[in-house]
């Protein structure tokens, strides 16, 4: 059985290490907001192959593709155009490229990629990719993808949050350096890990993440509203991936992943065939990780901290269900 075109949209520091688990775990090639070390990329032959190839390059390039001898020049041309693939499809999706310049993708093939819209369906991506956001503004995402989808109903989206304060306080600790492999090449992370490192205090930090409009993640909530609402998308919590490990249970779980596969239509969909994958769902050498516990921030807020976020977000933990 052919897998489904997925997408998960994960909010940052709500657990995204567990649903790229859950995905891998599944069989499916990992691409988008994630990490360097779990980037991965599928294998393309065949059609498939062909199909991302004529995307990119023209009927005289594609020619010489098929008749040139030279092995080497072969391999590095069908190489550098699947790259130049994925790239446009990460610009179409809001996706900036966050790597070194000099091992930027070909801007030029990038270009022609987005230049043949027609050729840039979602269907026509390679099948068993998932693509990993942070975030889907439908205000900023490329219209012609969100109609094929509205359409359609391809691609399958799973939206994945966590409760806000654990958010915020997971965040805090992720800049200020607890988990010990930096703050990787978001700008607005290594601005803010500045800022809070800064700061006198623990509870100084916890002021300025509540406190001011451009810290990381700060309206994530409230955009994510749409997702949370729509009847075609698949909503999953953190605090049900994470399990026994991180305050949870085995059952919430089980159930969540076995909720994901149904709606992904995995073929597997019993709790037997997921158990494997459901007990190692928590990776404590994910690169984010630093504790992954529920209801952490309970540790850490003071009565002030309760009301600054009360302020500012009480309507998101409503809207939510951590109330």
């Amino acid at each position: 059985m052919a897998m489904t075109h997925a997408l998960v949209v994960s909010l940052r520091k709500a657990g995204t290490h567990l649903l790229k688990e859950v995905m891998t775990g599944f069989g499916y090639s990992l691409h988008g907001e994630i990490s360097a070390a779990v980037d991965t990329w599928p294998s393309l032959k065949g059609e498939t192959l062909w199909r991302v190839l004529t995307a990119v390059y023209d009927e005289d390039e594609l020619r010489g593709l098929t008749t040139s001898t030279d092995r080497a020049a072969v391999d590095a041309a069908v190489t550098e155009g699947v790259t130049a693939f994925y790239a446009a499809w990460r610009h179409r999706l809001g996706i900036p490229w966050r790597g070194p310049a000099e091992e930027a993708p070909p801007q030029e093939l990038v270009s022609r990629v987005l230049a043949r819209t027609s050729a840039l369906r979602f269907a026509d991506t390679p099948p068993g990719v998932c693509w990993f956001l942070h975030q889907l503004d439908p205000h900023r995402a490329d219209e012609a993808f969100l109609n094929e989808w509205l359409d359609t109903g391809s691609p399958r989206i799973v939206f994945n949050y966590r409760d806000p304060r654990d958010v915020l306080l997971s965040m805090v600790n992720f800049l200020c350096g607890e988990t010990g492999r930096g703050v990787g090449r978001f700008t607005d992370h290594r601005i803010y890990s500045d800022v809070l490192k800064a700061a006198s205090s623990f509870e100084e930090r916890l002021t300025i993440a509540l406190t001011d409009p451009c810290f990381p993640g700060a309206d994530a909530f409230e955009r994510g509203l749409w997702l949370l609402r729509h009847p075609a998308v698949c909503k999953v919590s953190f605090e049900e991936l994470v399990g026994p490990h991180g305050g949870g249970s085995r059952e919430r779980q089980s159930a969540a992943v076995l909720r994901i596969a149904g709606f992904l239509g995995t073929g597997n969909s019993s709790e037997h065939d997921h158990a494997a994958l459901v007990g190692n769902l928590f990776n404590d050498q994910a690169y984010s990780f630093h504790r992954g516990r529920i209801g952490a921030w309970r540790e850490h807020f003071t009565p002030e901290h309760e009301k600054l976020f009360e302020e500012r977000y009480g309507a998101v933990l409503d809207a939510y269900g951590y109330r």
